[in-house]
């Protein structure tokens, strides 16, 4: 059975994708009982995460706040591999790459271990932690972070420092994760140095490639960093809603589901 307060996290999660789901469905889909599902809307909505209503919840707002790394790699692990394994296959032997931060990023590395002669550069804390062990196999890697300010509740590196160590870098391509993606405003993240990290690793690589499961869509955080027509791919699962696909379809937005 799964910790209590991950499966909240997973049922924000469904809220936040449906908009609106019933006691009934979300009992279904976790295998929980009605009483427990309530129990776990009432304290989603004292959180301030959902708003709950006769008969099941509605999505509180489409705002995304600070994520929470520790709690957010939990979430969705099986399209989050799955992503993964579609992006190292854009990976070949010889690549500089960045692998930014989070979650689905992290995933990432995991792959790596058939390819041959990598530098790999990084944002990311927990990203960095697994190259170390990565590189301890693969001697003909080269792993670097940009260090920074630590910013514990994403796990990444930021600041000056971290901006300009990017900003002296040239890679074939960057892989980045999203806290949040709107079809009109592109990316958005919770604070400035988020902001300005991403925009310096974007900056850096021939290719933009985002890597973020479906949840993350139709949703804005605090600032604005990143049109969706600079990046160059963008890799989610096939949860996405048909009328997202379309939509980003239509502005010439290079998609893969998997």
């Amino acid at each position: 059975m799964k910790i209590p307060e991950i499966r909240r996290q997973e049922i924000r999660g469904l809220i936040q994708q449906e908009k609106s789901v019933s006691v009934e469905k979300i009992a279904d889909v976790f295998g929980i009982s009605v009483i427990t599902v309530r129990r776990d809307l009432e304290k989603l909505d004292e959180l301030g995460y959902i708003s709950k209503v006769h008969g099941g919840a509605i999505v509180k707002d489409s705002f995304t706040y600070e994520p929470v790394f520790e709690t957010q790699k939990n979430l969705y692990r099986e399209e989050k591999l799955r992503i993964a394994k579609e992006a190292s296959k854009r990976i070949n032997d010889g690549d500089s790459i960045i692998i930014e931060s989070g979650s689905t990023c992290l995933a990432l590395v995991s792959l790596l271990g058939d390819k041959k002669n990598l530098k790999i550069s990084t944002a990311g804390v927990s990203v960095a932690n697994e190259l170390l062990k990565l590189v301890q196999d693969k001697k003909d890697f080269e792993v670097s972070a940009c260090g920074g300010i630590i910013r514990e509740g994403s796990s990444t590196y930021v600041g000056p420092h971290a901006v300009s160590y990017f900003k002296n870098l040239n890679v074939d391509m960057a892989f980045i994760g999203a806290v949040a993606i709107s079809v009109e405003k592109g990316l958005s993240t919770a604070t400035q140095f988020d902001a300005e990290i991403v925009k310096s690793v974007t900056e850096c690589a021939k290719k933009v490639i985002i890597l973020t499961d479906s949840s993350k869509f139709e949703k804005e955080s605090y600032i604005n960093f990143l049109s969706l027509k600079d990046a160059d791919e963008i890799i989610t699962d096939s949860n996405l809603k048909k009328d997202t696909a379309e939509s980003l379809v239509k502005q010439g937005i290079k998609l893969t589901l998997v």
